[in-house]
């Protein structure tokens, strides 16, 4: 992941970037294409070159060491609908006491967070006519949480992510709109720190809690879904409503994860791990020896100790130091589980799979050979993209 070790202020931040981009697009783009002329220096055989160099691109932007970003919006003001197309900004209202309960409670008390208010965006299908926040009779909507480890990203129809929902609402037949909410993103230093868990895990109940009793959506009718970061909160947000069950918001019809992010002690990491097997084919640029995403999780734990990662069930589910082995997913509704098979995180979606499996929960695993790490946001990413979308489009309308 990015790390800011440049000095952030001018000159010296505009001088490097203007060598890195030179120095990409002069230099290393020729060089990259020359070879990968021959199918077998792609990290995929099956890859076109345009995909290969695409991918490479990708890895080489990780490397920047600095926030290129410098205009981030600010997270208390509101977005007028003239900003945005096919989309409309909402507020949604922090979760009452009543539903900050267990597990989730103990820990907010040991990293300071509380509930607050946050935004929303409702994405449509084109053409859509909004004519009241509320559902109609047996409407069905998803709940989308974003990816981005916890720290970059937004909910804003704007952002990458939003390609995921915004995907499935052009083959969707049952759905014409889905919801999304702006959680708050972690920081640690050398930023101030902010946001440790269960920071977004409040918001993502705080946006659940918004679809059934501001906008009346069935609880039974709401696929809760997240990408990379995102299914990690999915699933962390399911078995909050499940571990502290309340009769006004139970727990949603479905879950669906993509690239989910769930161990983040990466216990599995070794010689046949995906963790290895796939660094040269995935998205993210490898760093031999260094724990994946260490900023995010530093900044996610807050001032809690590592063992919380590799041990804690809302963290990683998935992790090998996380007991019991079988009965953490009980009860949980039926899962649709997509992941990429050239994907680094690979392993944490089939430990998925295996663990929902032995505790009961229908599971569908869609696991294309070639896809990346969250290619379902990646538009350049078909045929493997658009196939998924569809098939999770007519798992969507059957429900």
């Amino acid at each position: 992941m990015t790390s800011l070790l440049i000095s952030e202020s001018q000159p010296w931040k505009t001088l490097y970037l203007i060598w890195f981009f030179a120095t990409l697009i002069l230099v290393k783009l020729p060089a990259w294409f020359i070879w990968y002329l021959v199918p077998s220096h792609r990290p995929r055989r099956s890859w076109t070159i345009k995909r290969a160099l695409i991918v490479r691109t990708i890895r080489e932007l990780w490397t920047l060491e600095v926030d290129i970003d410098d205009e981030k919006r600010d997270p208390s003001e509101e977005v007028p609908d003239s900003e945005l197309t096919d989309a409309k900004f909402v507020w949604v209202d922090g979760i009452p006491d009543k539903l900050f309960r267990g597990e989730v409670h103990r820990i907010a008390d040991i990293t300071n967070v509380h509930p607050t208010r946050i935004a929303g965006y409702w994405l449509f299908q084109k053409n859509y006519d909004w004519i009241g926040l509320r559902a109609k009779l047996g409407e069905k909507t998803i709940l989308h949480l974003h990816g981005g480890a916890f720290y970059v990203g937004t909910a804003n129809p704007s952002d990458t992510t939003a390609n995921f929902t915004r995907g499935l609402l052009e083959h969707m037949h049952t759905i014409q709109r889905t919801f999304a909410v702006d959680y708050r993103l972690t920081a640690s230093a050398p930023k101030p720190p902010a946001n440790p868990f269960p920071a977004a895990l409040l918001d993502a109940l705080a946006g659940y809690r918004y679809l059934v009793h501001d906008a009346g959506f069935a609880p039974e009718n709401i696929i809760v879904a997240g990408d990379s970061a995102g299914g990690n909160l999915a699933l962390a947000l399911v078995r909050h409503l499940i571990e502290n069950p309340t009769p006004s918001l139970p727990p949603p019809g479905r879950i669906l994860t993509a690239s989910a992010w769930l161990d983040l002690s990466s216990s599995r990491r070794g010689p046949g791990s995906s963790a290895v097997l796939n660094a040269p084919s995935d998205i993210f640029d490898e760093r031999p020896g260094e724990l994946f995403a260490k900023y995010a999780v530093v900044s996610l734990l807050g001032p809690m100790g590592f063992e919380v990662a590799q041990t804690h069930r809302y963290l990683s589910p998935v992790s090998l130091a996380c007991k019991p082995e079988t009965g953490l997913f009980a009860g949980f509704p039926e899962t649709y589980v997509v992941a990429g098979g050239a994907e680094r995180l690979l392993d944490d979606s089939t430990a998925l799979v295996e663990r929902m499996r032995a505790d009961g929960v229908i599971v569908i695993q869609d696991i294309p050979p070639d896809a990346v790490h969250d290619f379902l946001v990646f538009t350049w990413h078909d045929s493997e993209r658009t196939e998924v979308l569809k098939r999770l489009s007519r798992w969507v309308d059957m429900m």
